[in-house]
């Protein structure tokens, strides 16, 4: 790929390191997801699965975050050429159905937390796994780390810094490692 024009802003670059700190959540959560959590003696939302199904769910608000002092995909990165525009519109309008439910979780059980039970229960009704929402939305959070990847590699790829590409060589080769180690059995 040829390498931009112009630099990019910081806000792309912090954009950037959020998407990949959401690959891992997104990795983790499905990781979990086969570990059949209703085999624990633990509530779900205690045990391994449902502590990353939060944070992951929190995460994907916060990436479409609409406050002006917040990251926002489809904001920053429409600011700029780029493959992904109508990408992160798509993805955003898919999103939509779910912002106030995934801000109470993010607001009440992911980032911020919460003292009254009634207060987190709100908003959790998008992981009743008999409901076709809660198949919308695991089906998001699996797009959105695809496109995260693709957007990341891009990052990388179109940039005239070396640093660049050997953050995104580092990037890539812990993925891999984990996604070996998981197949090997041995998650460290």
């Amino acid at each position: 790929m040829e390498a931009l024009n112009e630099p990019l802003s910081e806000q792309v670059t912090i954009s950037v390191e959020r998407m990949i700190r959401f690959c891992y959540l997104a990795e983790m959560t499905r990781e979990y997801s086969r570990l059949k959590p209703q085999s624990s003696t633990l509530k779900t939302h205690l045990t391994r699965f449902g502590a990353m199904v939060l944070e992951s769910a929190g995460f994907l608000y916060s990436l479409f975050e609409k406050r002006s002092d917040s990251i926002n995909l489809v904001k920053i990165w429409m600011a700029f050429d780029n493959l992904f525009k109508m990408e992160l519109v798509e993805v955003a309008r898919k999103l939509e159905p779910f912002e106030g439910e995934l801000k109470l979780v993010r607001d009440r059980l992911s980032f911020h937390g919460s003292l009254d039970r009634v207060r987190e229960k709100e908003g959790l009704d998008i992981f009743n796994v008999d409901s076709k929402r809660a198949h919308d939305l695991v089906d998001l959070l699996r797009t959105v780390h695809i496109m995260a990847e693709k957007m990341v590699e891009w990052y990388f790829a179109t940039g005239s810094v070396e640093e660049r590409e050997n953050e995104w060589r580092g990037f890539i080769l812990e993925l891999k490692g984990y996604q070996v180690h998981r197949r090997e059995g041995k998650l460290t």
